[in-house]
């Protein structure tokens, strides 16, 4: 049986925070598995170089607050690590990042990591992924406390603790991995095989806002209050999914979990166990606003997404709000995407729908169709 706890927070406000992430500390006697020597990695969701108040990355007062009880039981070699995607995200451009997403204060109380030197870690051979190559503060830390933020995902449908670990794979390397598993069952297997790999020793999920919608990085905010926690990162995300009322086999790394029998047959509920949302989470996809049927919209977008892989392909279309970073161009990873004409234009054939252009896009400029049959 896995413990998963749930406490309710109202706002960023850091002796709030403190307090929640103390208990969720205790629930799960977080004191006695780390020794006092330990390095500690802080794996949180840094996807892009925006603020905390887009709610695209983990908030940066959640993180310090994880900081902050870290500090009080007497751990002091802490980092905070992770590796966004993106063709030329390095070094420099993380240290935006850091800047940008209002982490840089933390740098006087632990190191920020610049290290994007990797090392291959291993896995278990029965997986189709027997090894990851993944960023050194990960492959030599001691415990690694993972700290996403929860959203929407347009490929898995949420992206909670076992997506966040896709950050643990170098930026460069990320576009190979969407080519290689180009579909949302197989690339959600990986995804479960990295996790399984890595093997995070506690996961804290930042949900007071979260992002629904067209998440990851282009949905819109909306208040949760709320936060989750577990030792066992599989069963945290069904736990995640019961309680935000979407169903878990819709839930593409759940179902993955299960199917490899990652899942237990229980979990142990503590914490404020009472809570629940007052309305759906709006998915990705065309239904993205929140209507006088929008219970009845949700439930048959559910319907759909049971059936979408088989049935409907996804693929990008740029917008009005595109300025020609070139930043899907150099990132798409079947080089689908090319500037013509002073537009960027889509070589449909080659898409996979893997919609890393949605991701990387600093705009917000990626629209995302559905086509019925679109590839084979």
């Amino acid at each position: 049986m896995s413990r998963c706890a749930v406490l309710k927070a109202e706002s960023y406000n850091a002796d709030e925070l403190y307090n929640v992430i103390k208990k969720h500390f205790a629930f799960h006697e977080i004191e006695k598995d780390i020794p006092k020597d330990a390095r500690v990695v802080i794996k949180p969701n840094l996807l892009t170089d925006k603020e905390a108040a887009f709610s695209i990355n983990t908030n940066p007062a959640f993180v310090f607050a994880i900081i902050r009880c870290l500090k009080e039981i007497g751990i002091n070699d802490i980092t905070v690590a992770d590796c966004p995607g993106g063709s030329v995200l390095l070094f420099t451009q993380m240290q935006d990042v850091y800047r940008k997403a209002e982490y840089d204060f933390m740098a006087e109380h632990v190191k920020l990591n610049l290290d994007f030197e990797s090392t291959d870690v291993y896995g278990s051979e029965s997986f189709a992924n027997k090894k990851f190559n993944v960023i050194n503060a990960i492959a030599n830390a001691d415990y690694i406390i993972n700290v996403p933020k929860l959203k929407t995902h347009n490929i898995t449908c949420i992206t909670a603790g076992v997506k966040n670990l896709f950050g643990c794979i170098p930026g460069l390397q990320k576009p190979a991995f969407h080519a290689k598993h180009p579909g949302a069952a197989d690339f959600s297997n990986m995804l479960v095989e990295l996790a399984a790999t890595v093997k995070p020793d506690f996961t804290i999920v930042d949900a007071v806002e979260i992002m629904e919608g067209n998440g990851p990085a282009n949905g819109k905010r909306r208040h949760l209050g709320v936060t989750f926690s577990s030792k066992d990162v599989f069963a945290l995300d069904a736990f995640i999914a019961e309680k935000i009322k979407i169903p878990a086999d819709i839930v593409k790394t759940v179902a993955a979990s299960r199917k490899k029998g990652f899942l237990p047959e229980k979990i142990e509920a503590v914490g404020d166990t009472d809570f629940e949302i007052d309305e759906p989470i709006i998915l990705p996809g065309p239904i993205n606003e929140k209507t006088a049927i929008n219970k009845f919209a949700a439930t048959f977008k559910i319907l759909l997404m049971r059936i979408d892989e088989k049935l409907f392909k996804a693929y990008p279309q740029m917008n009005e709000k595109c300025t020609l970073c070139r930043k899907c161009v150099t990132t798409c990873p079947m080089k689908a995407l090319s500037i013509e004409n002073g537009r960027v234009v889509l070589n449909k054939k080659d898409c996979i729908g893997c919609l890393c252009c949605d991701e990387i896009c600093p705009q917000g400029a990626v629209d995302i169709k559905k086509q019925f049959g679109i590839r084979k």
